[in-house]
């Protein structure tokens, strides 16, 4: 048991741990939490603003860092660690087969990467991306499995690993793990939306390479409503920090009037890995989670 509330959120790229769950991150460093986001990759795949596509001075990993910092004083967070990794492009780009890429490395090396900041940084609730990535990110797919894979063996005793100084860290069980959902009968409304205003809804962001109606149909149930509308300034001003991705919104909101965007946003949708969900529908990450002031 720890003497305050702490809470981990693992995230495949930089400005993921923004316009996913910003506002729940933001909300729970208000009410004191000590909030850790580990990035996983550099997000040196990502696709880039107009005005950013020109810069020379800097690599693209180095300006996606840059606005992580600032995103991450917009959220309050504690800290923010990084793997070193590279951002593994969408699913079958090219970027997929760099030596570096997330995905070319071997689960069990990240698996022991993560098993070490559970140790360290001892939280009671994690949260990460969903198995099918969001909207199939390859680096969202590998950082689910790598986390959920940490979060069991990290409080068992037999699960070998060392610190940096070659000591080795005692097991830590947290007590709850979540995925990012959304409600996907939102999701179809906007497919809907989309196709009665005369856009294509398989054909979305600045790539045009995610498919919503895809989407819609993964199955990600809602265990946990965090109500972030307090905070929703905060996520915006740190999804705004990240000017190279930023374009007005997550894609499945970005068809839709601002006013009608900023009312789907009042929550924050979760899926409950561990423990094992109940009917009750938790407005709080922390419910029943064990812990001394």
């Amino acid at each position: 048991m720890t003497n305050s509330r702490t809470l981990l959120g693992v995230f495949a790229h930089p400005d993921d741990e923004s316009f996913g769950p910003g506002g729940t991150l933001a909300r729970y460093a208000a009410e004191g939490v000590q909030v850790h986001v580990i990035i996983a990759t550099d997000g040196d795949a990502g696709s880039v603003t107009e005005s950013h596509q020109n810069q020379s001075e800097r690599t693209l990993a180095q300006v996606r860092s840059e606005e992580l910092a600032r995103a991450a004083v917009e959220l309050g967070v504690t800290s923010i660690w990084n793997l070193p990794y590279r951002d593994s492009g969408m699913r079958g780009s090219p970027d997929n087969e760099h030596p570096r890429s997330l995905v070319q490395q071997p689960v069990e090396r990240l698996v022991h990467e993560l098993i070490d900041y559970f140790r360290r940084l001892k939280p009671q609730v994690a949260i990460t991306h969903d198995p099918y990535g969001g909207y199939g990110h390859p680096d969202h797919i590998r950082c689910c499995e790598a986390v959920t894979a940490a979060f069991y063996a990290a409080g068992q005793a037999d699960a070998s690993n060392a610190d940096r100084t070659g000591v080795g860290l005692p097991p830590h069980a947290a007590q709850k793990l979540y995925y990012s959902s959304f409600d996907k009968r939102m999701l179809r409304w906007v497919v809907r939306f989309m196709q009665l205003t005369g856009r294509n809804p398989r054909q979305v962001g600045r790539n045009q390479d995610v498919d919503l109606v895809q989407i819609a149909g993964w199955e990600t149930p809602i265990h946990a409503r965090i109500d972030v509308r307090a905070f929703l300034d905060h996520k915006e001003r740190a999804s705004r920090a990240h000017a190279s991705q930023y374009s007005g919104g997550p894609s499945t909101l970005r068809a839709l009037p601002q006013p009608l965007r900023r009312r789907l946003s009042r929550f924050e949708n979760y899926t409950r890995a561990f423990p094992a969900p109940s009917a009750y529908q938790e407005p709080d990450l922390f419910h029943n989670v064990i812990w001394q002031k």
